[in-house]
């Protein structure tokens, strides 16, 4: 090989190996800048949709404890019951997924509490309107409990300040209504599934026994 031709050769090598490093370095820094943008528009949208969820504990709380007013002879509500919108604009692409599905079922959640609640108006009346009371203090301690949950969940996941209840905790009045309601629910479901059961095999018993004495 010419002088000549090792000159060009080398200089061709440098140039293509310098401009390798180049783009594998532009590429590292594109790459991190962008996951970084990621992380802290994930912390943005978790912050804003934290500083949702604290309000609307709060008004769940409110829920669980409204005892209503007397209107025209009917026990009528003192709260209403509180609604949530999240901005559309949120790019939930980059929060964590599960936390996504979690916020993004809330909604969801809410409208399934509201539309129990109006179903327990076809078996309730005036003038206390007591399966709907009970009914709404239940949804609400369940919805309140699932949104506080996930705001301690975003703050963990994104290092946002915990919220001070060393003076009171929402989660004891939350649990409660929904909690301790629910247990009971479940104990008086087992306890009428044991009644059944021992109804059918009473009646078995007596419907062999009666074929017994007809042979």
């Amino acid at each position: 090989m010419e002088d000549w031709q090792l000159v060009v050769l080398t200089a061709l090598v440098t140039t293509i190996g310098t401009g390798l490093v180049t783009y594998i370095g532009h590429r590292m820094t594109v790459s991190r800048d962008t996951q970084e943008e990621r992380d802290r528009h994930a912390t943005y949208v978790a912050t804003r949709v934290v500083c949702m969820l604290d309000p609307f504990v709060l008004r769940c709380v409110e829920v669980v404890n409204d005892v209503g007013l007397y209107v025209e002879g009917e026990l009528t509500p003192q709260v209403e019951t509180p609604t949530l919108e999240f901005p559309e604009e949120l790019d939930w692409k980059t929060v964590d997924a599960a936390l996504m599905y979690r916020i993004l079922t809330l909604p969801n959640e809410i409208a399934a509490a509201d539309s129990t609640i109006s179903a327990y108006a076809e078996f309730s009346g005036p003038p206390n309107w007591d399966e709907v009371w009970s009914e709404r203090k239940f949804q609400y301690g369940r919805v309140g409990l699932y949104a506080l949950d996930l705001a301690a969940a975003l703050r963990d996941r994104y290092g946002l300040a915990p919220n001070d209840y060393s003076r009171w905790d929402p989660r004891d009045l939350l649990d409660a209504a929904y909690t301790a309601e629910d247990k009971r629910r479940k104990e008086t479901v087992v306890s009428v599934r044991k009644m059944i059961e021992k109804s059918l095999k009473k009646n078995a018993a007596k419907s062999k026994h009666k074929e017994g004495e007809t042979e």
